[in-house]
């Protein structure tokens, strides 16, 4: 089941899983604290234990405690090292059996698809209010999705909605700098066939070069600052 912004404060005590966790992980302080403090006020999540933390590394344990029924809330920044943490042997079962993830980030549509074709439960946007994330949190604590159903678009990211899962695929390992040959070997795939799949990226988000198709789905994030690679 989903639902989409914005949800409502929950005044009464839902159905919950029993002794539910909410990791928040956020290199900001002030904002890490105004999201504890947002979600330990709402009465429906008074049973729920609120964990914060700067980054994955301080999170790593309470993430390896984590299980169905639990949530983790994500800066949006953070999520190519989020995908690679997920896929590190010890926490790839977080894909499958770990907790429900959200990101808090200006996601466009592009960026929406690719967050749900990649296990991402959630999206709220950076400025959202307390309702919408106590929304979001009973949501994901309660197993169901929350995305916006309408964001503006955002120039050459939109292109982003017209990518298969594969492109995307390719697409978000470019980001985290990458070569063909590395990302071939990642998916299994051949050199020439990452290599056709990367030119009909560029072509279907009218980038001429790698590296403005790596601004295009950062921008679809909202993420301004780009490092990475050149094949």
């Amino acid at each position: 089941m989903s639902r989409s912004f914005s949800p409502s404060l929950v005044a009464a005590p839902i159905s919950l899983p029993a002794n539910p966790k909410i990791v928040i992980i956020h290199a900001v302080p002030l904002l890490r604290l105004g999201m504890e403090t947002a979600l330990r006020a709402a009465p429906a999540l008074s049973a729920t234990e609120i964990l914060g933390f700067a980054g994955l590394t301080e999170a790593a344990e309470s993430l390896g405690r984590a299980g169905p029924g639990d949530a983790v809330i994500v800066d949006g920044s953070a999520w190519a090292s989020l995908e690679q943490y997920r896929a590190a042997p010890q926490f790839a079962r977080l894909r499958t059996s770990g907790p429900a993830f959200a990101l808090i980030t200006s996601a466009d549509h592009g960026a929406t698809r690719l967050l749900e074709a990649r296990g991402i439960s959630g999206v709220i946007a950076p400025d959202a209010d307390a309702e919408d994330l106590v929304g979001l949190a009973t949501d994901l604590l309660a197993g169901r999705t929350c995305f916006p159903t309408a964001v503006a678009p955002l120039n050459a990211a939109t292109g982003l909605a017209r990518l298969s899962n594969r492109q995307f695929e390719i697409l978000e390992l470019m980001t985290r700098g990458l070569l063909n040959k590395q990302i071939a070997w990642e998916l299994g795939l051949t050199e020439g066939t990452v290599k056709s799949h990367v030119s009909a990226i560029l072509e279907k988000l009218g980038c001429d070069r790698r590296t403005q198709a790596i601004a295009a789905f950062m921008q679809s994030f909202g993420v301004g600052k780009v490092h990475a690679a050149v094949a």
